[in-house]
């Protein structure tokens, strides 16, 4: 998977949730990671969530 993202939008999630976009890579190095589909119905946006352990906490990054 080819992981590309917005240098602004990652600087506020650093803001937000204290968390680089890119640390949520991890997620898919779970190997028991899930995915699961989610539509948002606000803008027709088709999303993924994948929800997965890193370093023993549960994290999940949402991606389309």
């Amino acid at each position: 998977m080819i992981f590309e993202f917005d240098p602004a939008k990652d600087s506020v999630n650093v803001a937000k949730h204290g968390l680089s976009l890119l640390f949520g890579r991890q997620v898919f190095d779970d190997p028991a990671h899930i995915i699961l589909a989610s539509f948002r119905p606000i803008d027709g946006e088709d999303r993924y969530k994948a929800v997965g352990l890193i370093e023993g906490k549960f994290y999940t990054v949402v991606y389309n």
